[in-house]
């Protein structure tokens, strides 16, 4: 998984045990091979975790945080182990295409390894909502007393300059409002059904399972925005048709006639 190794000696013992091996080129190989297969273990670990989250095998998942973990998210949040698989159990997200790339494996300490680069992804919210993303991560693994590699500390920084304008509330005839009201099938990777219902100037939407009753307001009579997410719909003027914007990815929806 991760392409490129760079090998940093900053604890004390290992660059007092370098020098040593230095008089001898078996023992200064010896101690190359020790650090590289260090990363391998911990890159191992870190393979099953992702697969383990990506399951949603949580119980597998957990053995691979330390009691001591700690996250900084997208929004600067600390958050500690129990706070994480709190979130992973309610968490709808899925990966549809990642890319990584810059990735690094440094050796901080004695069974101590951070990984480190950086993902181009597209993932899926609420069943199947794109959302495009390209973050800068950092993760460290430690070998702990038990024998088992479990992640220590993590943390993600967005890439992208994410520009929400102010949008401003207008009057939409309710004509207008009543026109969209109805069912929309959306093009995602399994086809969701949002249903939109006017109601007091503004349209609810809804896709089951997934959320209920999201505010969108109108902007002008074909374009409106969400209350709570970073959400618009565009719709044609006939009804027929659809756009549901979700953080800046676009899903094409058609109306669903009864």
């Amino acid at each position: 998984m991760k392409t490129k190794v760079l090998l940093k000696h900053v604890a004390g013992i290992i660059a007092a045990a370098i020098l040593v091996a230095a008089c001898t080129t078996v023992g200064v190989q010896s101690t190359e091979v020790d650090l590289v297969a260090m990363i391998a273990e911990a890159e191992a670990a870190d393979l099953a975790a992702i697969q383990a989250q990506s399951a949603g095998d949580l119980e597998t998942f957990a053995n691979y945080l330390s009691e001591d973990y700690a996250y900084i998210d997208l929004s600067g949040n600390r958050i500690g182990k129990a706070q994480i698989l709190a979130r992973r159990e309610e968490d709808k997200r899925a990966v549809i295409s990642e890319t990584p790339s810059e990735d690094e494996a440094i050796v901080l300490a004695p069974n101590v390894v951070m990984f480190r680069g950086r993902t181009d992804a597209v993932t899926s919210y609420y069943g199947g909502l794109p959302r495009p993303g390209s973050t800068r991560y950092s993760v460290i693994w430690r070998k702990e007393a038990d024998g088992q590699w479990r992640m220590v500390a993590a943390q993600t920084t967005d890439r992208i300059k994410r520009e929400y304008p102010v949008k401003v509330q207008v009057a939409v005839p309710k004509e207008a409002l009543d026109l969209y009201a109805g069912t929309y099938e959306l093009a995602t990777t399994t086809p969701l059904k949002l249903v939109l219902e006017a109601e007091q100037g503004r349209l609810l939407a809804a896709i089951e399972g997934q959320f209920d009753d999201m505010e969108f307001l109108p902007e002008s009579e074909t374009r409106f925005f969400a209350t709570a997410r970073p959400f618009e719909l565009v719709l044609a003027e006939d009804a027929c048709s659809l756009v549901l914007v979700t953080f800046g990815a676009e899903t094409k929806g058609l109306r669903v006639v009864d």
